[in-house]
């Protein structure tokens, strides 16, 4: 039954995804204002209530049940499969649940960029909360499968030392088992994570199913939104409003809502609220190369025999000739098994990973429907200076060298060979970057250093879109510690005290939370 929206709150979040969710849940925590919480996909409720689909619990495989089905161009003329879920808790309840806070350096980076507030002196305390959150983990090694294992070994035949703190912000160079916000094979998504303690607050309405349509103005200030309500569209007023739909769809609603370039606004036929030439602008990821195998004789059947046998286990970090002052630009891992994530693919796919890409893609809108797909150009590869080609190459160099050690050749088998895999590059699934924050002066800056919109009154956006460089770990911790930044700003709270005074989650009594492997 569609859940009663009010007719005014204080405060309206758009989408439920984690950057959302973490708002959300330290928002609710620390006032007494009233929260509508609006999510385009559905919402299960709260994890002990038992009515999540198995296939989002299970850690193991990545689904595909609640995907946007979003496509976009990579390079010109490639079209690829762009995969964001469509469920409360976001793309935390589809993910390979890899975990990472990233490196200190990102977050003093964005700082010096003019986003006083974000220095890693400032958000780290945000980001072990929100590690603590996500009931983060390390695979033991002797957790780890025969492919998962092989792969590992080859990275220290070649020379890159062992880790087993890859989820550290000290973190460098090595390759060891993933860090996973993995609970006894449940992906503890952020639903879960931050939801789930303030669920029962009665400041707080959530929403699934319900599909904004634009934001609402009067003026240059935001006072609402047009919903898909269930009796037809539906406004709800508000006193302020945060955008936490993703990088595809937090910028796709600015310019619904006559928030972006004038000239192209007025070529859709949108009415004007403030020209904001950065909106859909520098978009980011990490772009990827790969290499595919087909696995030796018997390969899954071994793996099958194995209780626990996930896809990704096992990640390695490295430094490229174009690394920046940070501890690593280069992601490699394996997917070895059912590569539930890419049907289609063999069994076994190596990738390496630009992590400090530079390149910027951009999203667009082809009209004002709102039913209508954002369009979405990543550009991979198409920096002037032609960096992450060459981080790239280093990458497939790094992994041909870990493919010729005789442990993990005997299991990758046959070469699925398609071509140069720098003329297919394809995505890591992390956007981030296309409502760029930084300071009034930049003309390229959507928000500042709070997260507020330039040029309208009332409107905030917390998620990935806001990053004005990318991290160069996997994104979810990221945009989780963003969403609770931005909160504790909408609060005026130090940060560091707006996630302490966050009620604990303790998980269901039948779920067994490992302890993290000490370093």
């Amino acid at each position: 039954m569609p859940t009663p929206l009010p007719a005014q709150v204080d405060t309206v979040v758009v989408g439920a995804g984690t950057g959302g969710a973490a708002l959300t849940g330290v928002l609710v925590a620390n006032s007494g204002e009233s929260v509508l919480l609006l999510e385009a996909g559905p919402d299960y409720g709260a994890y002990a209530d038992g009515r999540w689909p198995a296939d989002v619990l299970n850690a193991k495989d990545i689904p595909l049940s609640h995907d946007w089905g979003l496509t976009g161009q990579a390079t010109p003329g490639r079209q690829l499969d762009l995969p964001r879920a469509k469920v409360i808790g976001g793309c935390s309840s589809h993910n390979g649940c890899t975990a990472s806070i990233s490196a200190r350096e990102d977050y003093d980076d964005w700082a010096a960029r003019g986003n006083p507030g974000w220095e890693a002196a400032v958000v780290e305390p945000v980001l072990e909360w929100v590690r603590d959150r996500f009931r983060v983990r390390r695979y033991r090694r002797e957790e780890l499968t025969s492919a998962q294992e092989a792969f590992v070994h080859a990275g220290l035949a070649v020379g890159l030392p062992f880790a087993d703190d890859l989820d550290d912000i000290e973190a460098g160079v090595g390759i060891g088992p993933m860090p996973v916000n993995i609970v006894d094979g449940v992906r503890w998504n952020a639903a879960v994570a931050f939801l789930d303690p303030v669920r029962d607050a009665p400041n707080l309405t959530i929403a699934g199913d319900t599909a904004v349509q634009r934001l609402v103005f009067e003026g240059t200030t935001v006072t609402g939104v047009l919903v898909d309500g269930p009796d037809g569209p539906t406004v709800v007023r508000a006193g302020r409003v945060v955008l936490a739909a993703g990088a595809y769809h937090s910028p796709a609603l600015l310019l619904r809502s006559g928030v972006g370039p004038a000239a192209d606004l007025t070529a859709l036929g949108v009415d004007v609220v403030a020209d904001l030439p950065g909106v859909g602008q520098h978009l980011l990821d990490h772009p990827c190369v790969g290499l595919n195998f087909h696995g030796e004789p018997g390969l899954l059947d071994d793996l099958a025999e194995k209780e626990w046998n996930p896809d990704e286990q096992s990640l390695g970090r490295a430094r490229s000739s174009r690394c920046d002052d940070g501890p690593y630009d280069i992601h490699v891992f394996m997917v070895a098994g059912a590569n539930t994530g890419h049907p289609g693919l063999p069994p076994i796919s190596l990738y390496g990973g630009a992590m400090r890409a530079v390149s910027q893609g951009r999203v667009t809108l082809s009209s004002a429907d709102p039913r209508a797909d954002p369009v979405v150009d990543h550009r991979y590869g198409s920096d002037p200076d032609g960096h992450d080609r060459t981080v790239l190459a280093e990458s497939l160099e790094l992994l041909r060298s870990m493919c010729a050690v005789p442990e993990l050749a005997a299991v990758l088998g046959e070469e699925a060979v398609n071509g140069d895999p720098l003329d297919s590059i394809v995505n890591y699934c992390h956007p981030a970057g296309s409502c760029m924050m930084g300071p009034a002066d930049d003309p390229a800056a959507v928000v500042d250093a709070t997260g507020a919109v330039h040029g309208v009154s009332g409107l905030h956006v917390a998620d990935a879109s806001i990053m004005p460089a990318i991290t160069r770990g996997n994104i979810n911790l990221p945009t989780a510690m963003i969403g609770a930044r931005v909160a504790a700003g909408l609060l005026g709270m130090d940060p560091a005290e707006a996630v302490r005074r966050e009620p604990d989650l303790q998980p269901p009594a039948a779920i067994t939370v490992y302890a993290r492997t000490p370093a």
